[in-house]
């Protein structure tokens, strides 16, 4: 899950789930760094596999909601080929699930687009979680979770673009051979965590480490 409070938000960019899960694991801390009124609550990216350059993508939008079921790739688990994003967790197979998908995107994505009126948002993308490169490999268009210098002054662009280009704080947190050596001058917070025996939970202590060190 992402967080919102009455002046500030946490917010999960992906790439995958394990972002939402440690926002989640830590709100006490997060509590008391930023808004003491800080709540669960689904935003578009917690629940999905997004690639830094898929990220950036659907945020600019315009189309943010998959328009029509033919936008999706048939599959046990939906991939939207228009911005690479795979809706993991929101399976269609039958025809009412499709329209169900589109609902709960919609809500989730107006909710998202009203903390333009925040005071301080904190965008959190990683590429930690231990699965990845399977998802990669079995992903029916290439799906590239590499952190990149241009990939994270993209997707900081986008949320400028979006929510406009103040109160926009930024935690990359990545595994050191997922990102390439311009990502450490891109200038922006990053956290290279070492690698865990986990399928896709993540370490906790690491990542309460990073949140410690870099949300402020």
């Amino acid at each position: 899950m992402s967080l919102i409070g009455e002046s500030a938000a946490v917010i999960s960019l992906g790439a995958s789930c394990q972002t939402a899960r440690h926002i989640s694991l830590n709100v006490p801390l997060l509590r008391a760094r930023l808004d003491p009124s800080l709540v669960w609550r689904t935003l578009p990216f917690d629940w999905v596999l997004a690639p830094p350059g898929a990220a950036a993508r659907w945020l600019r939008g315009p189309v943010r909601v998959p328009p029509a079921p033919a936008e999706l790739i048939p599959a046990e688990r939906p991939f939207w080929a228009r911005h690479g994003v795979w809706l993991w967790h929101d399976p269609t197979e039958q025809a009412a699930d499709f329209t169900a998908l589109a609902g709960r995107l919609a809500r989730r994505w107006d909710r998202l687009l009203a903390l333009r009126a925040l005071r301080r948002r904190v965008f959190i993308l990683s590429n930690t979680q231990n699965n990845l490169p399977g998802v990669s490999q079995g992903a029916p268009q290439p799906m590239d979770f590499r952190l990149t210098a241009q990939r994270m002054r993209d997707v900081a662009a986008a949320v400028a673009e979006v929510f406009g280009p103040a109160g926009n704080s930024f935690l990359f947190v990545a595994y050191a051979d997922r990102l390439t050596p311009d990502a450490h001058q891109a200038g922006f917070p990053l956290a290279v965590l070492e690698p865990d025996d986990s399928a896709h939970d993540g370490d906790s202590a690491q990542w309460t480490a990073a949140l410690e060190r870099h949300v402020t």
